[in-house]
This record gives structure tokens, sequence and C-alpha cells, in this order.
């Protein structure tokens, strides 16, 4: 039996209300079903999610149930990663849906280009299904980069949801390869630390500008959640700092992919002591910076660091209670460029 060209990933916890437009947008492609299966991980929901999946799955026949105790988004992806058959990966989040008829638009690029992570085009609505911004791949299009340049070319002063993970084909073979999955108990951000691993080893990376996926912004949903503040995330941020370090170790990294690895753990620092800074909770700072300490993070390496990130890390370094004042004054002036753009 051929492998299906696509796999692709949907994980569900109380979508109900969204997984049948989502699953439907899937099915209405220009490619054969069986050149794709689309594998939906019910994470112990408590709505009807499987109910759904079990009468679509009587209409279509690439459809694959995966039913788990709750474990969460990371796990729900992994499980069902493990189980794909697909020569690449497409994780959808099942809240949002996708173009008609662009599968086979996607499959001829990845053939041409022989790529192992392609780009796809986004388009974000607000509640109310109202256009709010789209990605512009155009200087990119179609171009090939190494992992780290495909990284920094996908990211950008007044680019949304950097550190996503749909709305991008992955060669499953990379993914097997270095043994990259999503992350266990770092509730925040996950995506991005699967996502500095996948391109931290990737060579062959490329941009598609059509518009493929539609996210629609509901409240509600885990990036809109105070989560970020919690000491649930900020101890996931340590794990994921922990986590990327050993992944380096155990992959015989170029110096330009370790640039790349040290870009995501100054991040993760700076994720983890910022909720304490921007809330004045100075008590809190210290304790995480103790936290940092423990782990033998007291420095972050400014070598390969990009963007901001060099200068932030050097008054990091410099000094940490001139960099809480300092960090709320940048901030600040981060809102007000992104409120005019």
């Amino acid at each position: 039996m051929t492998k299906p060209f696509f796999s692709i990933i949907i994980p569900m916890y109380k979508v109900a209300a969204f997984v049948t437009r989502c699953i439907e947008s899937l099915e209405e492609q220009d490619i054969p079903q069986s050149e794709y299966e689309i594998i939906c991980i019910n994470d112990g929901s408590p709505d009807n999610c499987k109910e759904i999946i079990e009468g679509l799955q009587v209409k279509y026949s690439n459809i694959i149930l995966l039913n788990q105790e709750n474990q969460g988004v990371s796990m729900a992806r992994n499980n069902g990663i493990a189980i794909a058959s697909g020569k690449y990966i497409l994780p959808i989040d099942p809240d949002d849906y996708v173009m008609p008829n662009s599968f086979g638009n996607i499959v001829a690029l990845v053939e041409k280009l022989e790529c192992e992570v392609l780009y796809l085009g986004f388009e974000i609505f607000d509640i109310d299904q109202k256009s709010i911004w789209k990605t512009n791949y155009s200087q990119q299009n179609h171009q090939l980069f190494d992992g780290v340049e495909g990284y920094f070319q996908a990211r950008g002063f007044d680019v949304k949801d950097p550190d996503r993970s749909w709305a991008i084909v992955y060669k499953k073979e990379l993914l097997t390869t270095y043994k990259i999955t999503y992350p266990k108990n770092v509730p925040y951000l996950e995506d991005g630390l699967f996502l500095s691993k996948v391109f931290a080893v990737a060579q062959k990376v490329s941009f598609e500008n059509t518009i493929f996926y539609q996210r629609t912004t509901r409240i509600g949903s885990a990036t809109n959640s105070r989560l970020f503040y919690s000491e649930k995330a900020i101890d996931g941020f340590i794990l994921a700092i922990n986590d990327i370090k050993i992944f380096a170790k155990q992959n015989e990294l170029t110096s330009k992919q370790d640039e790349l690895i040290n870009h995501t753990v100054a991040k993760f620092i700076l994720l983890a002591i910022s909720p304490s800074i921007m809330s004045f909770n100075y008590k809190e700072y210290f304790f995480t910076l103790s936290k940092l300490k423990k782990n033998d993070v007291n420095k972050i390496e400014t070598f390969g660091l990009r963007m901001d990130y060099k200068m932030l890390a050097k008054i990091y370094n410099f000094n940490k209670v001139f960099f809480a004042i300092y960090f709320r004054f940048y901030q600040k002036i981060k809102t007000y460029k992104e409120k005019r753009c």
C-alpha cells in the first residue's frame, strides 16, 4: 500500500462546536483521499468530539480517531505523529480551517523544492470573522533556506504567532531521525521549543505565499489565557531551557545551529522572568532568578542572538536589578510600536 503524502494531526479538547468545519475544509481538496490521512486525537474531551468524528468517519474513509485520557495538546500531537504513516506531517488546530482545493499546490511545491519544512500562508480572523492580519511571504516565496535562516525569515517585528507549529509542513523523517517531539509539562509556547529543534537541524526550508490556513481567534483559547503569568508556566520555561540544551548535546550541531540554540535559551529565560517584572512582583522576580541559577542558568550566552535579544542579554548579564527597570521600559516602547503598526 502506498504511503499517504500528508498525515494531518488534529488534537481535540472541548472543540465540538468547531471540529466539523475543520474536517470538512480538509476534505474539500483537490487530491484523492488516499493521498492524505486525518488523525484526530480525542484528548479526553468532555464534550462530544469523539461522537462527531465517528460520524464523519462514516462519510470519509481517511479519518483516523485516536482516543486517550487527557494528557494535554503536546502529548496528543506526539501520539498522533507516532501512528502517522504519511511522508509529511501537517498540524492543524481543530478550531481553524483551511482553504478548499489547496493541497495539490502544496504537494507539487514540496516535491519540486524537495524541502523538509514548508511555511504556509495564513490569515487571522477576530471572533466576528473579520480579517485582522495575514502573512506576507512574497520576499521568501519558493526560495530555499537552511533551517536557521528559515527560522528567522519567518519572524519580524509585526509577525503574528511566530512560535506556532500549525500551517507548517514537516518531513516526518526529519522528526524521527532527530527524535523531535512536543515537550511534556511546557504549558505555554511548547510549539516554540518544538520549532527550535526542527529548525536547528533542518537543511531545506521554504515558503508558500498563498493563503492556506484560516486562523480563528476565540475567547478562552489557550493562547488567550493568563497561563503565561502562572508559576506552572515559569517552571515550564525552565524545563524548556534544559530540554533544548540536552537536545543540542545529543546532536552534532554546527556553529550556526548552536546560534539558534542560544537564541532559544535566551528567549525562554526572558519568558520566565518577564511576568514578574511586568506585574511589579519583584519578590517573584528574584525567586525566579534563583530557580534559573539552580538550573545553571545565571547568564545568557550572547553568541548568535538576533533582533533585540543580544541587547537584552547584555543588560541582563550586566545587572539584573537594572535589567528589571529597563525591561519594563522596553516593553512599553514595544507595545507602543505594535499599536502604531
